[in-house]
């Protein structure tokens, strides 16, 4: 059956605005995104602040030994050799001698990359008068060897010493020797400290040093 003719205005069919909810949902997520990326921001910085740093690492401490004379006393490394049974050691008043390598006590050219000689003996120069003349002695199993120099007094124990210094070489190495005396009662108590292989007193004789304790009055 035919639909009946109307006249007057026609009715317009409802349409729904896409472009309106499109626009809608796109706010919508933008804001979501905003939100996330905020609270993910904080969270990132508030565990990145919440680390903290990892301390440097540290090495084990030394595991030293100690030797004790009449007059002084000093710790050195544990697992350095004693040598005071070198030949001729104590016929020069040596007491005690220490290197960080196991060398022939029999043979005077061996030589250890650190090594430190103490001698006490008797002496009427004193021990400004005994360092300046048997510094020259410093090296005589070097290869070769410079002329003793004079350094400033240096601290040992709390004392002031005098002191020399001998540069050279052996084996095809920098060699350096140094010499302390010290005056302890009537007795001069010296200190000879060498290195191989280098310009400087290694670290570890400089550590024995430092350790240095006298236990008698000069």
């Amino acid at each position: 059956m035919a639909q009946p003719y109307l006249t007057g205005a026609q009715p317009v069919p409802h349409r729904p605005r896409r472009g309106l909810w499109i626009a809608l949902g796109c706010a919508v997520m933008l804001v979501v995104l905003l939100f996330l990326a905020a609270t993910g921001g904080v969270v990132y910085l508030v565990a990145r602040g919440g680390d903290s740093p990892e301390p440097p690492p540290t090495s084990p401490p030394v595991e030293t030994a100690e030797f004790s004379h009449d007059y002084f006393r000093f710790t050195y490394p544990a697992d350095w050799y004693d040598l005071s049974g070198r030949a001729g050691l104590s016929d020069a008043g040596g007491v005690v001698e220490l290197a960080d390598e196991q060398i022939d006590t029999e043979d005077y050219d061996a030589l250890a990359h650190a090594g430190i000689v103490v001698y006490v003996f008797d002496s009427d120069y004193r021990a400004a008068g005994t360092c300046r003349t048997q510094a020259t002695w410093t090296g005589f199993a070097w290869d070769s060897a410079e002329e003793p120099q004079e350094l400033d007094p240096v601290t040992i124990g709390g004392r002031e010493l005098p002191a020399y210094r001998t540069l050279g070489s052996h084996g095809g190495e920098d060699v350096i020797g140094e010499m302390y005396c010290a005056d302890v009662g009537e007795n001069v108590v010296q200190i000879v400290v060498e290195t191989r292989g280098a310009t400087a007193v290694d670290p570890e004789l400089q550590a024995i040093l430092d350790s240095w304790e006298w236990t008698a009055r000069g």
